[in-house]
């Protein structure tokens, strides 16, 4: 009887070791994905970034060198539009398209006249774009 105790206690801390290793790879992998997204999404020089400090009224000011620049989305190729949030393929094609057919977009609310985009996309897409 005491091997098979012996032999329950090993692979007792056998799958104790495993689920620890298991835990600890699971934690290390979403804090790099939590804090350093750009490894999980491919093109880093194409990755959309926030611009909190700039205002979204036009200024004449002059930027800080290490301030994002803002998309913008009356020169903005197809692929370049696809890097914002809850823009894909096809809306990306139809921003173009209705840039193409309209003129250019007057201010980033414009882009509601592009099927599609409602006023809570457009909510998403602000701090990303602009219409200079």
């Amino acid at each position: 009887m005491n091997s098979v105790s012996d032999a329950v206690e090993r692979h007792y801390w056998k799958a104790v070791t495993f689920l620890v290793i298991l835990i600890l790879a699971g934690s290390g992998f979403w804090g790099v994905r939590r804090f350093a997204p750009a490894v999980f999404l491919g093109k880093p020089d194409l990755i959309a970034v926030p611009n909190e400090e700039r205002p979204h009224v036009q200024t004449t000011e002059i930027l800080a060198p290490n301030t994002p620049e803002l998309l913008n989305i009356n020169t903005a190729s197809a692929e370049e539009l696809q890097i914002l949030p809850n823009i894909g393929t096809q809306m990306a094609q139809r921003i173009v398209d209705y840039r193409t057919q309209h003129g250019t977009f007057a201010s980033v609310d414009a882009l509601q006249n592009v099927k599609g985009i409602g006023a809570k996309t457009l909510e998403k897409l602000r701090p990303f774009v602009d219409a200079k």
